[in-house]
């Protein structure tokens, strides 16, 4: 069995991995970037007095010891690990990461557990896991310490085992890589998505589906890269970036006058986070920055190194809220931008519907008062039938679709062949989000393809293979 260490370098190419060792320029975007109207003469400038500033002020160093304000405690068994992280995933393949896990550590080696504290595999990697690009429950970092021994067959095949009895799962053997998606700002003064796998990629013309997934509306910002364009072959181009981002719209015009080495996508949420001056700063969909640049990373570790971990990504907000660190201590910011826990907590991870805040005796469990997880099926469209039957956790939920580039499997807007074809799919993993108790056979798919926008449709079983 061999591992293929080719994955995590290439993906760290995408357009969410701009970070890079050492300061972080701030130059302004050139006077020729046509600014949003409203926006740019205003993002560029001092904030008001009670916004950035005020979210970057310490509160009390007395409140470490204390239960947060504003939310309430769950009754949930303490838990006694060191840290506890969001998972390290690919956001341009999850406008919504996968907050059902995180990785957990406890003397100086890493685990797995569900979001709702329940250990799935004991501490004992020697880095944080991480998921398998095809976002399929694949976790990797597990073994990395015992590959090429006598051990790893049986450890793997044991780990293997109980993730699949729990239904939480897999390690990932080996991966040939994935896909990448960035934003690019071209000559012609337009923003294109770039998309490709393992080599070059094609332009995309920004459509309001796009921009609706990745900014929130049709009239949204994306964070763009320049650089340089050789092609390669009919719509085929290699591209490479300058690891510079600036917030645009369609046409290329800039949302502000900053210039940031890392940036993130809003999707449905009001903030996104960008990172100049070697700190995290948030922004709203309008361009302007609502907190000073003072945030550290959260997620996405400096895997396969002997140098101390550095976490090198903000938090997304999810369901309206996004844990933040500055000076080595933990926080929840809120979708204005102020912090509703402060940052003076040990530790602190969220899922979007519960939190783990880390106390003198441990990390204890919270709720925020009325806000939940969101439902994934909230955005079903309603052409497309809602299942009445949900997989259970111990369901093979992941499938790749048995199908090639020369026969697609068909993707209907409800379970049966009397209902429209929406598209084909090729091959590809597959999520299922429920089944029809009338007809049995068929399960309700979400596709997500790599030249255009995720689609739910519904699909034959039939042609379904387990993602092992």
């Amino acid at each position: 069995m061999t591992v293929k260490r080719s994955l995590f370098p290439v993906l760290s190419m995408l357009f969410l991995t701009g970070c890079a060792a050492g300061a972080v320029s701030s130059a302004a975007v050139p006077s020729t970037a046509a600014p949003l109207p409203g926006t740019a003469e205003t993002a560029g400038t001092p904030q008001p007095a009670g916004t950035a500033e005020a979210a970057a002020t310490p509160a009390p160093t007395a409140d470490a010891v204390q239960p947060p304000q504003g939310l309430v405690e769950t009754g949930a068994a303490v838990l006694d690990y060191d840290e506890i992280r969001l998972i390290d995933y690919f956001r341009e393949y999850q406008p919504y990461p996968d907050t059902d896990y995180y990785t957990m550590c406890r003397d100086g080696k890493w685990g797995l557990m569900r979001s709702d504290g329940t250990e799935v595999l004991p501490c004992r990697a020697s880095e944080p896991l991480f998921e398998c690009s095809w976002n399929a429950h694949h976790w990797h970092g597990y073994l990395d310490d015992l590959f090429g021994s006598p051990d790893y067959e049986a450890a793997y095949k044991a780990a293997s085992q109980t993730l699949t009895e729990s239904g939480d799962g897999r390690l990932c053997a080996e991966h040939d890589g994935g896909g990448y998606r960035q934003f690019v700002c071209l000559q012609d003064d337009k923003t294109y998505l770039y998309s490709g796998s393992m080599g070059p990629g094609q332009f995309i013309t920004l459509t309001d589906d796009i921009l609706r997934l990745f900014s929130g509306n049709t009239n949204g910002l994306v964070p763009a890269q320049s650089g340089t364009t050789t092609h390669e072959s009919d719509e085929w181009y290699n591209f490479v970036g300058d690891g510079l981002y600036v917030y645009r719209c369609r046409n290329s015009g800039a949302a502000n006058n900053f210039v940031y080495t890392a940036a993130d996508c809003f999707f449905d949420a009001p903030l996104a986070a960008a990172q100049r001056e070697g700190k995290w700063v948030y922004l709203d969909t309008a361009g302007h920055e609502v907190t000073a640049p003072c945030y550290d990373g959260i997620y996405r570790p400096n895997h396969y190194t002997d140098e101390p971990l550095v976490f090198a990504r903000a938090a997304p907000l999810l369901s309206g809220y996004a844990v933040v660190s500055r000076d080595g201590k933990f926080g929840l910011l809120d979708n204005t931008g102020v912090e509703l826990v402060p940052c003076v907590y040990d530790g602190l991870a969220w899922d979007g519907g519960t939190a783990w805040v880390k106390l003198a005796d441990g990390w204890h469990e919270y709720t925020i008062p009325g806000v939940t997880k969101p439902d994934p099926l909230a955005d079903l469209p309603d052409s497309v039938t809602a299942p009445d039957t949900y997989p259970a956790r111990t369901d093979a939920v992941f499938f790749m679709a048995d199908a090639n580039s020369t026969n697609r499997l068909n993707l209907r807007a409800g379970p049966g062949l009397a209902y429209d074809i929406l598209g084909k799919i090729s091959s590809s993993t597959l999520r299922v989000y429920g089944y029809s108790s009338a007809a049995p056979g068929w399960a309700l798919v979400r596709y997500d393809p790599l030249y255009d926008v995720p689609q739910f449709g519904w699909v034959s079983t039939a042609y379904l293979i387990s993602a092992e």
